[in-house]
């Protein structure tokens, strides 16, 4: 494969991902109906491009199919946070948050399953953490602060996510993974909304076109494309690829809805990205260890 074809996958991907966001502006229903249908159509175009998903679903084991309904759980939580997040705050301090997932991962790597954490990592976490401070400091001055801290747990539950179905997705292919994590994440989200008396219908055509486009561009273009993209580059080429998002995220804000960027928002999504950069970008430290390193859902 020709490495200007997969960087070309990758452009595609990232502003597939970045798209979310905008839509979500666009759409009337509540925040957990829109991660209930996105994760409902996410799971049948899923089931679409595996044909052969049900079977493999009776060849799970147990274990893996814990795993897998355990990884639907913080699919739901990252979601319904995430998206709830938006009517809080500005769509780039919540993107900016949320990615602040890779962190998570090498924070619970490093304490959970005993992996190293090298210099590099330490510094990007270092900085990661100062542009978090900064962009907190302004946004609690504006009345954000709530939803950047919905979008920070959106992180840590999608970092949760990851490692759940860490494991478990070096025995089960991509397609069956993502629609039965994606319809236990709909099982959650129903019983939330179903608990809240939120209604699940009435809600305009466009509504529901951007349902479907929500699983179909950020989810399965987006999402997969990256999957794809592991076969022919590295894990680290991939996991900083995503940062490509909230720089996406915040332009598409810029141009389509006119959401600026305060000084310190600028001032502290640098500082996090940088840091996200390098702990994650980094596969291997100056003694070799290794970076772990995260991806989107599929």
């Amino acid at each position: 494969m020709r490495p200007a074809l997969i960087y070309l996958a990758l452009f595609i991907a990232v502003l597939s991902m970045s798209t979310s966001s905008i839509m979500i502006r666009y759409i009337t229903a509540p925040a957990l109906i829109i991660a209930l249908y996105r994760v409902i159509f996410t799971a049948g175009l899923a089931g679409i491009l595996s044909s052969a998903a049900p079977a493999r679903v009776g060849e799970l084991k147990s274990r893996d199919l814990g795993y897998i309904l355990a990884a639907g759980l913080f699919l739901a939580l990252h979601l319904g946070l995430w998206i709830t997040s938006l009517n809080y705050t500005s769509i780039s301090s919540s993107v900016l948050f949320t990615n602040l997932q890779v962190i998570f991962v090498l924070l619970l790597s490093a304490w959970l399953l005993q992996e190293s954490v090298n210099r590099w990592v330490q510094g990007g976490i270092f900085l990661a953490l100062l542009g978090s401070l900064l962009i907190v400091q302004g946004d609690l001055q504006s009345g954000r602060l709530l939803g950047d801290m919905l979008a920070l747990l959106s992180g840590l539950s999608i970092a949760l996510y990851f490692l759940v179905g860490r494991d478990v997705r070096s025995r089960v292919d991509v397609w069956t993974y993502t629609s039965l994590a994606s319809v236990a994440a709909a099982v959650v989200l129903l019983v939330a909304c179903l608990a809240l008396g939120v209604s699940l219908t009435g809600y305009p055509r466009l509504d529901w076109i951007l349902f479907l486009l929500q699983a179909a561009v950020p989810g399965i273009i987006g999402h997969a494309t990256l999957n794809w993209a592991l076969k022919y580059v590295k894990a680290p080429v991939v996991s900083v690829s995503v940062l490509g998002e909230s720089v996406g995220a915040s332009v598409l804000a810029y141009l389509i809805l006119g959401e600026t960027l305060a000084w310190n928002q600028l001032a502290g999504g640098l500082l996090i990205l940088s840091g996200i950069f390098i702990a994650a970008g980094l596969e291997h430290g100056p003694a070799g260890e290794a970076v772990v390193t995260s991806l989107p859902p599929a």
